[in-house]
């Protein structure tokens, strides 16, 4: 099998094409065959046969062919360029499945707060049926939902961060090992884990300042207020209202509405508390910037066994990583880059795509693999010196990824 010149596509001999591939290119002028398009997908038995009648290989497109065949064809022995090219393609894949599944969930989380914070029944059935969804796609690609949950563009705070912490306990759920029913149960909790705050105050909640010690007794309610709303409600889970009222109680006893101990908080109620907090920290307030993903888990961790269970922080930091793909760094030598993948074995040296020179200007993209121990043009070896928060620089990460510069999940 050899890499073509042409973009995306690959040589391969005919007797190896399958049904769902996309022919870019045959190995003869096209006016010597039957086929009338030039570069098509290939649909049926019909098109296979003449293909092997009139050719011996064709260049395959691997970004137009099905996820079926892009999978066929990353099982075929093959160079690193044609496994991330069918990389790309199965992520690709996984994202249009995934973007409507999101988007869905954005608008039914939106509209179910909206409905209860004007005094409606909380609607928990079109919960439970977005969270489903959602477990499946999980299940089936963890890393293009979790993408998704990077990028924030919304003004609705409070709805987008129940369904991120409803993502993420799935997430760290399916980390810890819990079955797929219970994945469904975390996913409900963490959707609901805090519409108490919709009788809360608006003017509480976004204040731009630090509260006043009566302002703060009123925020925390928001828990016995959950709980509430939740007891209300005939279809909510037992774990979604243990949840709600549960979810910041702290290991050591120092948390609220009632200082239990760790033996006393409900499992539950501990995943949805760490993926809640690094939600808040990870994420654009009213009155504090989003902290970059390394010091959201490093703060996380500091807080384990005081805050928070030190197994589930651990398992989240091992589900995140250390240096997720879509991080944006700036090196020693001031230059800027997005980190595009992070290899198990060596967590600290990403391998990073160089966007911004040293006067943080835009510059022509170029992998970075920090594991080859790379210098730069003063022949210094290139070193993270800080990690930033999402959208540092003006760096819109989706669009790279668009681009097929990122490949979430990939190394």
């Amino acid at each position: 099998m050899e890499i073509s010149s042409l973009p995306n596509t690959i040589k391969i001999a005919v007797g190896d094409l399958t049904i769902g591939m996309y022919v870019a290119e045959l190995d003869r002028p096209w006016t010597e065959t039957p086929f009338l398009f030039q570069g098509f997908l290939i649909r049926e038995q019909q098109e296979l046969s003449l293909l092997q009648e009139h050719c011996q290989s064709v260049w395959v497109d691997a970004r137009q062919s099905t996820s079926n065949s892009a999978q066929q064809l990353s099982q075929l022995r093959s160079p690193a360029k044609l496994e991330a090219v069918v990389a790309k393609v199965k992520f690709d894949s996984a994202m249009r499945q995934a973007q409507p599944i999101w988007q869905a969930a954005q608008e039914s989380s939106l509209r179910i707060l909206n409905a209860v914070k004007l005094g409606h029944e909380l609607d928990v059935a079109t919960v439970k049926a977005v969270v489903k969804e959602c477990v499946e796609h999980i299940l089936e690609n963890p890393s293009a939902m979790l993408w998704l949950a990077r990028i924030k563009d919304s003004d609705e705070y409070t709805a987008e961060h129940c369904l991120r912490v409803g993502i993420l306990a799935i997430a760290l759920g399916r980390e810890l090992g819990l079955m797929p029913l219970e994945l469904e149960q975390v996913g409900i909790c963490g959707m609901l884990h805090d519409v108490g705050k919709l009788k809360i105050p608006d003017e509480i909640l976004n204040k731009p300042g630090k509260l006043t010690e009566d302002e703060f007794t009123i925020m925390r309610r928001h828990a016995i207020e959950g709980r509430k709303l939740l007891l209300a409600n005939g279809q909510t889970p037992p774990a979604a209202v243990d949840v709600a009222y549960s979810h910041h109680e702290r290991m050591d006893g120092g948390g609220y509405p009632r200082g239990l101990k760790a033996n006393q908080i409900p499992y539950f109620a501990k995943i949805i508390a760490v993926v809640d907090a690094y939600d808040a920290i990870n994420s654009d307030r009213v009155y504090s910037k989003g902290r970059s993903t390394m010091e959201s888990l490093r703060i996380l961790f500091e807080a384990s066994n005081s805050q928070f269970d030190e197994e589930i922080v651990l398992a989240f930091i091992r589900m995140i990583g250390i240096f997720p793909p879509g991080e944006i760094v700036e090196l020693t030598n001031g230059e800027v880059a997005i980190i595009t993948a992070c290899s198990p074995e060596h967590k600290l040296k990403p391998r990073l795509l160089l966007v911004l020179d040293c006067n943080k200007q835009p510059c022509t993209p170029r992998v970075i693999d920090l594991q080859k121990n790379p210098c730069d043009e003063t022949g210094l070896p290139y070193r993270v010196h800080e990690v930033h928060q999402a959208g540092a620089f003006d760096i819109d990460i989706e669009a790279y990824r668009i681009k097929g510069l990122i490949i979430p999940g990939h190394l």
